[in-house]
């Protein structure tokens, strides 16, 4: 057994940045939120011992050498459908660089997120833990683009309310949605649907429904839908999206209407262009 040696490599400032999240429940989500967890502060206990896990990765692993660590930073969003979603940023100037120290401190941040709610959701899941961008040493500036990939389906455009015609391509306007849509220059600039959100459909309503019938801009399928969260940007073909809204404020309780008032989701344009079934949808990072 042998670690690499590092000793002709030339000192370099190099940072790593990692990703991850836990999911929970809604119910425990609030109870974090009000503090009535009964182990204390769960993000800042749990950021705590992220911060120190960075620090100790060489005792967890053999072939890592001890580094000067210059920053880390632990930072967790929390999303009241159950996701709380990690990130770690670490730096040091050596000869080595500190991905493994920012995948440990995401993960023993969602360890400890664990610890202290499992009490109250025995099957918490912990998933998506990942390397999203480094930087220094040989290899210089990587990043990577996209988590998770999908395709538009349809799309559709209508000058009044209630169902779409469906067109061969719709062209969005930034910070303005569909020309010739009713949305468009409203705040709910487009509207999208992912069909992974049919599983939470009760099976009396969907039999009763038409997936395909277009209520919406773009129909798309291949992204979570858990991961479709306000503040998420899509790219769409060469268009770029960014996630305002969750559903509506009152719900439909018939017909198509019935899913997207619930689980459909809003965006505006941040640079337009058109979209066309069969385009790319890329969940960034």
């Amino acid at each position: 057994m042998k670690t690499v040696d590092v000793s002709k490599k030339p000192d370099s400032e190099r940072k790593a940045v990692a990703l991850g999240r836990v999911y929970t429940t809604p119910d425990v989500i609030e109870l974090l939120k009000e503090r009535e967890i009964e182990k204390g502060d769960v993000l800042e206990i749990s950021k705590a011992v992220g911060l120190l896990g960075a620090k100790q990765v060489p005792l967890y692993f053999p072939f890592c050498h001890p580094l000067l660590i210059t920053d880390i930073e632990v930072d967790i969003k929390v999303f009241d459908i159950g996701i709380l979603e990690i990130s770690a940023i670490v730096k040091n100037v050596g000869k080595t660089g500190v991905e493994i120290e920012a995948i440990t401190a995401v993960s023993l941040t969602a360890l400890n997120i664990y610890d202290m709610l499992k009490r109250y959701d025995r099957w918490i899941k912990i998933g998506e833990i990942q390397l999203v961008e480094k930087s220094g040493g040989k290899s210089g500036y990587v990043k990577r683009e996209f988590e998770f990939e999908g395709r538009v389906l349809k799309v559709a455009k209508s000058g009044e309310r209630g169902l779409k015609e469906p067109q061969e391509e719709i062209k969005l306007i930034e910070n303005f949605g569909v020309e010739g849509d009713v949305h468009a220059g409203t705040e709910r600039e487009v509207s999208v649907f992912p069909l992974e959100v049919l599983r939470l459909v009760p099976s009396q309503v969907l039999r009763k429904i038409n997936p395909l019938e277009m209520t919406e801009n773009i129909l798309m399928v291949g992204i979570p839908d858990y991961l479709l969260l306000p503040g998420k940007k899509l790219k769409i073909g060469k268009t770029l999206l960014e996630v305002t809204e969750i559903g509506k404020e009152e719900y439909v309780d018939s017909g198509k209407p019935y899913v997207v008032s619930r689980w459909g989701r809003f965006c505006k344009v941040i640079k337009g262009g058109t979209v066309e079934p069969g385009d790319s949808v890329k969940l960034l990072l």
